[in-house]
């Protein structure tokens, strides 16, 4: 499929502990997302791009959901020190990681 630069996708990007779907899940062209990049979105922010609107929500939810059973973790006091929680991942049944939070560092 060919893609011009003005031509919509879905992007989604990973969650902050208080994003919700609108903040993680967006409409862009390629040249909108060269404004993007401009403005601050990073590499390490895993922008991912969609054709299908469905499928962009699916894996946007996914990622809101993993970030906050990691909120939830690091916040829980169910361990007893923090750094006993590593990592937080989201997989999907190929075992690729679709989400990933490091707990390492982050304070309760």
């Amino acid at each position: 499929m060919r893609y011009g630069l003005d031509e919509q996708l879905w992007v989604v990007v990973d969650p902050k502990p208080q994003s919700t779907l609108g903040d993680v899940l967006f409409q862009a062209s390629l040249r909108d997302l060269s404004l993007q990049f401009k403005g601050g979105l990073t590499p390490e922010e895993n922008p991912t791009l969609f054709s299908s609107r469905d499928e962009a929500e699916t894996e946007a939810r996914a990622r809101l959901l993993a970030m906050r059973v990691a909120t939830a973790i690091a916040k829980s006091g169910a361990v007893k020190r923090i750094e006993d929680v590593a990592l937080v991942q989201l997989c999907d049944k190929s075992r690729i990681v679709l989400f990933e939070k490091d707990l390492r560092g982050e304070e309760a």
